[in-house]
């Protein structure tokens, strides 16, 4: 298939992108830019009244952080200017120092297009491949589905990147057998503790992370698994799934003094297992190993408890050894999954350059209808005749249509099928004879 010219934007909409991910940043920096569900409305509302912005689509994984953004392109004079306006109302959002900015990147329509159909088919993801992308993507989409702050455009976009992820998942072999962050911290707790079915471990949360660590440690043959969350009756329905015990969130820091290893999942926005915590436990342990993975952003776990003798901690930043090895192992599908996606872009693009041509399109046939109308009232006025006049109105409208479905025809030739965005708003701002 030959190369194919994109274009940013229509003459209507503009979607772009601003994001931070273990690519660019490391975790310390990452955790600064979490967007929260409860963040997402304030948010909307802020860029909204900074910088019209009209629909958003915040993506805030262990890995990453995205807000995919949707514009009037009639307010943008200068695309990159307005991303650079964008970036900074979004930076001043969550109160961090221009100094943040250098660990974002950015993007404009197909390109940003492109980026989030490599993140929903785990091509950009830490762990090449992962599954569990999809399911944060759909459930990040939830949070502006249905509501003013999210366009066409984006849920256009959002939708055709499932798509890119399930072709890629169901023709090629790149996710076959493949892990997530979750059970590729299982993984590694394997390699360096040795034997799972002699250890202990506590998986603290139940969402899907938690959920998939639990599984995961079961089938690897761990046999003494305790499970903690703020509503016990997850804690205790999970627990039920693997045969495990569940235990009470608010004594839970007592079993850090049973077990061998210790994964927190949850979605708090601050450190459940603090400096000061740690210590009090090492101590209690008698300083006997234990094995602490943090595998959340914001992080669970203050940093300074690797200085605390007999504690190990891994957080997400420090996969690297089962990441290199998946990547090899997956490397090979690459490229039959970046065709997917181009399929899939192409399609997306066809269906941008279709809204393009709609825009001059419609403007044509008001353009057309109006003149149609008005001279049919002007004939009315000095003839006076109702039967000629309506007879006038019939043959002009017969005309017009006429004359529409030829321009339509040429419009599409010369635009090239509406690929062509400059000659498209030159012919739409021609016949738009109102402005």
């Amino acid at each position: 298939m030959g190369e194919r010219t994109h274009y940013y934007q229509d003459t209507k909409h503009m979607v772009g992108l601003i994001g931070i991910s273990h690519q660019t940043a490391l975790l310390e920096i990452r955790e600064q830019l979490v967007i929260s569900r409860a963040e997402i409305a304030g948010l909307y509302e802020y860029l909204s009244r900074k910088c019209d912005v009209s629909g958003i689509f915040a993506l805030s994984t262990c890995n990453r952080t995205e807000l995919y953004f949707e514009a009037d392109s009639a307010l943008i004079t200068d695309a990159n200017d307005y991303l650079a306006e964008v970036t900074d109302a979004y930076v001043a959002y969550f109160k961090k120092s221009d100094e943040v900015k250098k660990y974002l990147y950015s993007n404009v329509g197909i390109d940003a297009a492109r980026h989030l159909f490599r993140v929903a088919t785990g091509l950009d993801s830490l762990i090449l491949g992962e599954y569990q992308i999809v399911s944060q993507i759909k459930e990040a989409f939830s949070w502006v589905d249905n509501t003013a702050m999210v366009g066409p455009k984006i849920t256009r976009m959002v939708h055709k990147a499932f798509e890119a992820g399930k072709q890629v998942r169901t023709r090629t072999d790149l996710n076959r057998g493949a892990v997530s962050v979750s059970s590729a911290a299982v993984e590694l707790a394997g390699k360096k503790l040795g034997c799972l079915a002699h250890s202990k471990a506590l998986t603290v949360g139940t969402g899907e992370t938690g959920s998939i660590v639990a599984l995961n440690l079961s089938k690897k043959g761990c046999k003494d698994i305790w499970v903690t969350n703020r509503t016990a009756g997850k804690a205790e329905r999970l627990a039920d799934r693997i045969g495990g015990i569940a235990y009470p969130f608010e004594d839970y820091t007592q079993q850090l003094i049973e077990t061998d290893l210790v994964l927190y999942t949850t979605g708090a926005q601050r450190a459940l297992l603090t400096n000061e915590l740690a210590e009090n436990i090492m101590a209690a342990r008698d300083h006997r190993p234990l094995m602490v993975m943090d595998l959340c952003n914001p992080r669970n776990v203050d940093p300074l408890v690797k200085q605390i003798e007999g504690l190990t901690l891994y957080d997400l930043d420090q996969m690297e050894e089962v990441v290199k090895a998946n990547f090899e192992k997956r490397k090979g599908k690459l490229d039959e999954a970046e065709a997917i996606i181009d399929e899939v872009l192409t399609e997306f693009d066809d269906w941008m350059n279709v809204r393009r041509m709609s825009s001059a399109i419609a403007t044509i046939t008001s353009t057309f209808k109006d003149i149609n109308q008005e001279e049919a009232r002007n004939y009315k006025k000095i003839k006076g005749d109702e039967d000629d006049h309506q007879k006038i109105a019939e043959y002009g409208q017969h005309l017009s249509s006429k004359l529409t479905r030829m321009m339509i025809k040429q419009i599409r030739q010369i635009t090239n099928e509406g690929r062509d965005p400059e000659k498209v708003k030159i012919i739409e701002e021609f016949f738009n004879f109102s402005s």
